[in-house]
């Protein structure tokens, strides 16, 4: 199970970000967007002292959770075909 800052963010927020990262959103524009969310701040202050989500954290999640779930909906997607 995954522990770093978006992994503890709401699973709203997750799915919003993983549309715009599948949409191809800039990663500048996402964390301007995620950090000024206030649930993404609250999330952040009571697990990670406030810390914002950094470049490296949104790098990291693209290559681990993203990733996982653009497998998880592909599987899923093939297994309704059937």
């Amino acid at each position: 199970m995954r522990n770093g800052k978006i992994a503890k963010l709401p699973v709203d927020v997750r799915v919003e970000l993983h549309g715009r990262m599948e949409n191809g959103e800039d990663g500048a524009v996402l964390l301007e967007w995620l950090n000024g969310l206030p649930e993404v701040q609250e999330s952040l202050k009571a697990h990670f002292g406030g810390a914002p989500v950094s470049k490296q954290n949104l790098s990291e999640w693209r290559q681990g959770g993203f990733r996982e779930w653009q497998i998880r909906r592909e599987l899923i997607g093939q297994a309704s075909e059937f």
